[in-house]
């Protein structure tokens, strides 16, 4: 049987590409040739905005007309989502649900896998999440999937997108297997890796790992992808990364310094709210900061501009990706002023010239329209 796997549209914060990849490379002959294919999976695919939906579609489109009669489709990711009620989304999973022969959850993976083969994958548990990988010294660790924040202009804030979050028991496990293993570094990651295990267990179970990692012997470092600084703000997570000798890296969203964007975004911290925990984690040992930011949230004014970059200079990120705003017809900040593509290039601009002459690591992410 020859497999067919799609292209990884993915964000980095999720894992199900690489996992079933993996697992059917392990039995399985993996073909570039659709034609050829007798199962076709789309393992990877994209819902936050109109455009990644339609691009994602239209990809999933062009595949598909050169399959063979017989072959199956399966399909997961972020398209897979429950989505709000609006005739546009409910056309779009019309689609979906007329070429795709099984539509399997994204939190589900053993699901597509069974459904492929019994035999070899029989055995595993459909409700299982969490993954592990590791190129002999780093390891990447997924932890949760889903966020119970709602800023206003989050790309998955149409979507119903429940937390799910893998067992404590087995995540510690798997962190005594890495350390047993001689890895030196691990990166745990999530939608909101501060939010983890709030849906099995009631609590922030972050901390809980953040201390047990303390007793590691060959682990040395540890990075958190996809930190919520409201969430560590208002949940005393301060003193655990401060006092923890392992995390030294925390990769999160400032999206702007001006208290007055941060109140329309709902970011649930004020800028000097993140300078203090940040000030405070830095005590004993230098945490390095990856930091997002949004150029261009409407009503965003030179001002606030210049008040993001005095804050970035007191935080003093390692990186800061300068995320141009891009707008989507299902978010809630769509009902807001938009400013005008010539405005967010000019704010890009100002941000990239900034952050270069500080000497900072930066990446522009977004369409770009004026300024490339």
């Amino acid at each position: 049987m020859k497999i067919f796997i799609g292209n990884d549209i993915n964000c980095g914060l999720n894992y199900q590409y690489t996992y079933i990849y993996n697992k059917l490379l392990e039995n399985f002959q993996i073909t570039d040739n659709v034609k050829e294919a007798d199962k076709i999976i789309f393992a990877s695919t994209c819902s936050c905005t109109k455009f990644h939906i339609l691009y994602t579609l239209n990809y999933i489109s062009s595949v598909l007309k050169d399959k063979k009669e017989k072959a199956e489709v399966y399909l997961t990711g972020c398209l897979t989502r429950e989505f709000i009620d609006n005739p546009e989304l409910n056309t779009y999973k019309k689609w979906l649900n007329k070429h795709i022969d099984y539509i399997i959850p994204n939190t589900k993976p053993n699901m597509l896998l069974k459904l492929i083969s019994k035999d070899f994958y029989g055995d595993l548990d459909e409700n299982d999440f969490g993954f592990v990988y590791g190129d002999g010294k780093t390891a990447v660790m997924y932890l949760a999937t889903g966020c119970q924040n709602n800023c206003s202009f989050c790309k998955v804030s149409f979507q119903k997108m429940p937390l799910k979050s893998a067992d404590i028991n087995e995540v510690k496990e798997y962190i005594d297997i890495i350390d047993e293993q001689n890895y030196s570094e691990l990166i745990l990651k999530a939608t909101n890796i501060c939010q983890y295990g709030l849906n099995l267990y009631n609590d922030y179970m972050l901390k809980e790992l953040i201390k047990y990692l303390e007793d590691k012997k060959n682990i040395k470092s540890v990075s958190l992808s996809g930190f919520s600084f409201k969430d560590a703000i208002k949940n005393d997570f301060e003193k655990y990364i401060r006092e923890s000798s392992k995390v030294i890296e925390l990769c999160g969203s400032l999206e702007s310094g001006s208290d007055r964007i941060l109140n329309l975004i709902r970011k649930g911290f004020t800028s000097d709210e993140i300078i203090e925990f940040v000030t405070n984690i830095r005590k004993y040992q230098y945490k390095k900061l990856y930091l997002n930011i949004i150029s261009g949230f409407h009503t965003e004014n030179i001002e606030d501009v210049k008040r993001t970059l005095d804050v970035l200079e007191q935080l003093d990120p390692y990186r800061v990706d300068i995320n141009r705003y891009t707008n989507s017809p299902f978010i809630n900040s769509n009902s807001f002023p938009q400013l005008s593509h010539e405005k967010i290039e000019e704010h890009t601009r100002i941000y990239s010239k900034v952050l270069k002459k500080r000497g900072k690591i930066i990446k522009i992410n977004g369409e770009g329209y004026v300024y490339n």
